[in-house]
């Protein structure tokens, strides 16, 4: 039986900053059904917050790809980051190429050195920023998660240039062309379904995960039942356990219609 959907946010059930009515309709019809709807994202803690409050969910919020759990009030009940100086390498490496760095302390997100593919995540992203133009000003405290934005190219050939250097050392994925994420090495969102589990107090295999990028690789992969769209990339659905015959968003509904099914019989 699925008692809990856990799924990422977007391009999976948010696209241009809205839900679907499809969507909507379909977690709507979840709640319904007693299955528990959750969240698992990049995006900072505070921006899923936004989005938790539009589709008025109560359940723990999976914040930086695992690295971050918050609760309906965003107190923080479980934290992964990366210390300083171990972050700091991979900064200098980033300093190398036309990247916009970001940041994120606590939930606060420093920005360095802007650029045409990230200048506006702040407002994409519904939270404050603080810009800064030299390195000495960012904090050196434990980072929840470095994002390097540049162009498709660049993210990829930095990435596996990362993977090169730093080998297993960080959590290393893409959640768009244009997102290099770097976590800590013990991050991931399939990790962070063995912390919901005993915070819910559902076993991991009564849990569906849901997702369409490769940062949702662990979170299909290490859940009870592994659901992406017929869209995804085929890394993806070479480990699901189904896959939509629809791309997303109109998939969603045959998620919805699947796991009602699934707990019927």
């Amino acid at each position: 039986m699925i008692r809990v959907l856990v799924t990422d946010l977007d391009g999976t059930i948010l696209f241009n900053d809205t839900f679907p009515d499809i969507v909507r309709e379909g977690i709507e019809m979840l709640l319904k059904h007693g299955i528990k709807v959750c969240i698992a994202s990049g995006r900072m803690l505070s921006s899923i917050y936004n989005y938790y409050k539009i589709l008025e969910l109560d359940t723990p919020i999976i914040a930086y790809n695992g690295a971050m759990i918050g609760d309906k009030d965003l107190n923080i009940i479980y934290h992964e980051p990366i210390e300083y100086p171990a972050w700091f390498q991979i900064l200098e490496v980033l300093l190398e190429k036309d990247f916009q760095i970001n940041l994120y302390f606590n939930d606060n997100l420093y920005i360095f050195r802007k650029n045409s593919y990230g200048g506006n995540y702040p407002l994409q992203n519904k939270v404050p920023a603080i810009f800064v133009d030299n390195i000495e000003e960012i904090p050196k405290l434990p980072t929840t998660k470095i994002l390097g934005i540049g162009s498709p190219e660049l993210v990829k050939e930095t990435q596996l240039k990362l993977r090169k250097i730093f080998n297993n050392s960080f959590y290393i994925t893409t959640s768009s062309p244009t997102y290099l994420e770097i976590m800590n090495s013990r991050v991931s969102k399939g990790r962070a379904l063995k912390f919901l589990s005993e915070i819910l107090d559902v076993p991991i295999s009564d849990i569906a995960g849901l997702g369409d990028s490769f940062n949702d690789f662990e979170l299909i992969r290490d859940a009870g039942f592994g659901i992406t769209f017929n869209n995804s990339p085929e890394e993806l659905k070479e480990i699901a356990d189904y896959i939509t015959e629809r791309d997303s968003p109109e998939g969603f509904r045959e998620v919805v219609d699947f796991i009602v099914w699934k707990n019927h019989y």
